[in-house]
């Protein structure tokens, strides 16, 4: 019966029919594997989607963490741009916004998302300046994005500002990473 409602409740969120095997435990993203855990080091699950109103989502859902990816919209967005997003979403349960979301929690996984580009190898400095052209349409939101132009500069000064530590987040994917070699 639990599984069941999981499924519809996903329906729903997708608005569309769901399938067992669209949630994704490591999507390709931008031709990168990506995993996330969330704060609790649950492994969050994706599902792509279409219609969803936005690039990305997290969501829980029967207490599954789970992040939803409009394929369209993400489709029309370089390689290094769709990893920028995933991870955005990901930091909103690495975070633990999903309990507690606050006006500042748009810029925290702003933040949080470069930084681990930065320290994983999969964005650069020069990554992130190619996301001018589609950032610049945006005029922000009422939820915390700042508009385009504001959002850049904010993701160019959080990598060149980098936390000093990871999170035990980034060692665990680091870690996994190694011993698959």
């Amino acid at each position: 019966m639990r599984v069941w409602a999981l499924f519809v409740a996903i329906a729903l969120l997708a608005g569309r029919p769901a399938a067992a095997d669209e949630l994704q435990v490591q999507p390709v993203i931008g031709d990168s594997p990506m995993r996330c855990y969330d704060y609790r080091g649950a492994l969050v699950r994706t599902l792509m989607t279409t219609d969803l109103g936005d690039v990305g989502r997290a969501s829980i859902i029967a207490r599954m963490p789970i992040i939803s990816l409009d394929s369209d919209r993400m489709r029309s967005l370089p390689g290094k741009m769709q990893v920028f997003f995933y991870m955005h979403e990901c930091a909103h349960h690495v975070l633990g916004h999903m309990l507690r979301p606050t006006l500042e929690s748009e810029r925290e996984a702003d933040c949080w998302s470069v930084n681990y580009g930065r320290w994983s190898g999969l964005l650069t400095r020069k990554d992130i300046e190619g996301f001018a052209p589609y950032l610049v349409r945006s005029n922000g939101s009422a939820r915390g994005h700042l508009p385009g132009r504001e959002r850049l500069a904010f993701l160019l000064t959080c990598f060149d500002k980098p936390e000093s530590e990871p999170l035990a987040f980034m060692a665990k994917e680091r870690d996994a990473a190694q011993s698959q070699r």
